[in-house]
């Protein structure tokens, strides 16, 4: 079987986590380079925390390229973005309760490339024989980043599965979801890349929440992946039941496991629209907006990607422990 190559750019993260392990399980992909970029942790966390998931797997082989420690420029303007990225003790609450700094997985001793993340996207993808798909469940930096320097690396890029944005569902502002709020000119400079896009925002994750009991199944494979996902659906549960945003849900969305399922499976996502998207970018009320214009008569613009407004949670549950059951005891 042809195995689809795919770079992972991530911001590690419990959700994240259970992505990379999706990721390297599942038969269908290569995993070739996992980039690590600021966002819910600063880099230097969010690259620990992939190369603890890599020692739990047993796939030190897999390299982990260090990105962008800022983002491109919302963080010059003072007050615009603060405290990003996080430092280490730096978020409490809800945030803490859903996150932390560390991920409860053993350290290890693997260590990441010299060469940094936006480097290597530009070498990986100007030399490649073969199309390459990105998966970023984070800020678009390093991605937005390697763009800049080498715009026609979007030739080589077969799809970017990017989980982020939100049409009604948001949660950093009224009308932004976090990976975008971090870097909304990463963002904007990727939609406008002209590579094939299909954004799993929060409308879509948010559906597909996983509750304690489906904790409590996947526990029973027995295996230390297993063990570990459980042990973040119930952290993440504990955490949302203080979220007044989630109120309606009885368990906890782990959003960016979403975007590696629907590049398997792209039923997994519901009522998925052509539209044309911009990133707002004007430091506003709106900063961070994923803006879809969704006229069909009017729009002088043409679809530049594919905006999943819901998901199918039950096919995402199955999916989800369907390829746990393939992790070595």
């Amino acid at each position: 079987m042809d195995k689809r190559k795919v770079i992972l750019d991530v911001d590690t993260g419990a959700d994240d986590a259970v992505a990379i392990m999706l990721a390297l399980l599942a038969p269908e992909l290569e995993v070739i380079g996992i980039c690590s970029v600021n966002g819910n942790r600063e880099v230097r966390l969010t690259t620990d925390n992939t190369l603890r998931v890599l020692d739990l797997l047993g796939r030190g082989e897999v390299p982990v390229y260090r990105g962008c420690e800022y983002p491109m420029v919302s963080t010059l303007k003072p007050g615009r973005k603060p405290n990003i990225p996080w430092r280490e003790g730096m978020m409490t609450g809800v945030e803490a309760l859903v996150h932390g700094d560390h991920l409860e997985i053993p350290e290890t001793d693997l260590k990441e490339q010299e060469e940094c993340a936006v480097s290597y996207l530009v070498h990986a993808l100007k030399n490649t024989e073969e199309k390459i798909t990105l998966i970023p469940v984070g800020p678009l930096t390093n991605i937005g980043m390697a763009l800049r320097v080498a715009p026609e690396i979007a030739e080589n890029i077969e799809e970017i599965m990017i989980m982020g944005g939100g049409f009604l569902t948001n949660n950093s502002s009224a009308v932004s979801e976090y990976n975008v709020w971090v870097d909304p000119e990463a963002a904007e400079i990727v939609m406008q890349s002209g590579c094939k896009i299909t954004w799993v925002p929060l409308d879509a994750t948010h559906e597909c929440y996983l509750t304690t009991e489906d904790a409590a199944e996947i526990r029973k494979l027995g295996t230390k992946t297993a063990d570990a996902v459980a042990a973040i659906i119930e952290k993440r549960t504990r955490g949302y039941s203080n979220d007044v945003d989630m109120k309606e849900y009885s368990g906890a969305p782990v959003h960016d496991a979403l975007a590696v399922c629907a590049l398997l499976d792209p039923t997994v996502l519901t009522e998925v629209e052509e539209v044309n998207c911009h990133v707002d970018i004007a430091a506003g009320y709106a900063d961070g907006q994923t803006c879809l214009d969704r006229r069909m008569r009017t729009n002088k613009e043409a679809p530049n990607c594919r905006f999943a407004m819901h998901a199918d949670r039950e096919k995402f549950r199955s999916m989800v422990i369907d390829i746990l059951k393939l992790a070595d005891r």
